[in-house]
C-alpha cells in the first residue's frame, strides 16, 4: 500500500471501530507480543483483537453459510488452506488467509487489524459489487448518478452489495441489487467494468476483506428514456432512492469511496463521449 492508501485507512478507522470490532488499542500489530512469522506462516497469538460470533451472522443458518466460514473453530479445512495458498495468500498457523497488504496494515501504528471472520461470512476475499446508473437530460443539462440512503448509518451511496452464490457474474450481482433496492432493471444496459479494488473498509479483518469491482452502466436511446421516464423505488435495506448531479451529490453525506467511483465514471464518460 502507498502512503496515500494507508492515511486513508488510518482515516477512516480514525472515526471509531465497526460495530463489534475492537478498538485500536486492541488491535493486533507486527510489534504484538507472540506475534512470529515462521517461513510462510505467520503465528497469530490470541488476545482482543480477535472478533468472536459477530452479530452480523447472528441466528444464520450454519448451512446457508459459505463454507469459508468454519465457525468458532479456528482451524481451516486443509483443501481450503491450499487453494488460498494457491493463489498467492499467506497463511497463519491455523491455516486462515491474510489480507494481501497485511504487513502494511499490521505496521502502521495508526491501523492494526482485528482477527477473525469478523463481520463477513467467509474468510479471505469477500466479493462486492457497486454499479453506476447514470442518466442524462434531455434539455443538455447535467449528468444525474443514481444512490441509494443505506438503512444503516444514514449515508447515500450506489446501489449495490455482495455476491450471492446464484450470481453467475458481478454483472448480474449489479443488476440484481439495483432492482432489490431502487426497483430500476437496469439489464439492458451495457457493463463496462470501471475499477477491481481491495477497498479500504472499517469492516475487513486480518483474515476477511472485500474485494469490489465498480461496474459502469451505459445504455441507448430507449434505455435512457426508461432511467429518465421511471420512478425509483427504495427498497430492501435502502432507506431512500434519487438521482443526483455532482454538485448536489457535494452536499449529501455519501459513503467514502463511492464519490471516487463516480469521478472515474464522469472521466470515463468525458473521454468516449
Amino acid at each position: 500500500m502507498d502512503i496515500a492508501e494507508l492515511d486513508r485507512a488510518a482515516l477512516i478507522l480514525g472515526r471509531g471501530p465497526y460495530e463489534g470490532y475492537p478498538p485500536i488499542e486492541h488491535r493486533l500489530f507486527l510489534s504484538t507480543p507472540g506475534f512470529e512469522v515462521k517461513a510462510d506462516t505467520v503465528v497469530i497469538p490470541d488476545g482482543p483483537w480477535h472478533i468472536h460470533a459477530h452479530a452480523n451472522r447472528a441466528g444464520v443458518n450454519s448451512a446457508a453459510m459459505d463454507p469459508e466460514v468454519p465457525g468458532e473453530q479456528p482451524e481451516v479445512d486443509p483443501a481450503l488452506a491450499e487453494r488460498w495458498r494457491a493463489e498467492g495468500l499467506t497463511l497463519d498457523q491455523y491455516g486462515r488467509p491474510l489480507h494481501p497488504d497485511w504487513r502494511d496494515l499490521l505496521g502502521d501504528p495508526r491501523i492494526g487489524m482485528p482477527t477473525g471472520a469478523g463481520f463477513f461470512f467467509r474468510y479471505g476475499s469477500n466479493a462486492t459489487v457497486d454499479p453506476v446508473i447514470y442518466r442524462g437530460s434531455e434539455e443538455g443539462g447535467p449528468i444525474e448518478f443514481l444512490l441509494i440512503k443505506r438503512s444503516k448509518g444514514g449515508l447515500w451511496a450506489l446501489p449495490g452489495g455482495f455476491r450471492d452464490r446464484a450470481d453467475d457474474s458481478a454483472t448480474a450481482t449489479a443488476i440484481r441489487e439495483t432492482a432489490e433496492e431502487t426497483g430500476l432493471d437496469v439489464s439492458a444496459g451495457s457493463a463496462e467494468i470501471l475499477q477491481h479494488i481491495l477497498p479500504v473498509s472499517a469492516r475487513n479483518t486480518l483474515h476477511a476483506w472485500t474485494e469490489n469491482t465498480v461496474i459502469l452502466f451505459r445504455g441507448d436511446q430507449d434505455y435512457q428514456d426508461y432511467l429518465r421516464e421511471t420512478t425509483p423505488v427504495a427498497g430492501d435495506d435502502a432507506l431512500d432512492v434519487g438521482w443526483f448531479d455532482r454538485p448536489a451529490m457535494a452536499r449529501l453525506h455519501v459513503l467514502p469511496g463511492h464519490d471516487d467511483y463516480i469521478d472515474t465514471a464522469l472521466e470515463r464518460l468525458t473521454h468516449t463521449a
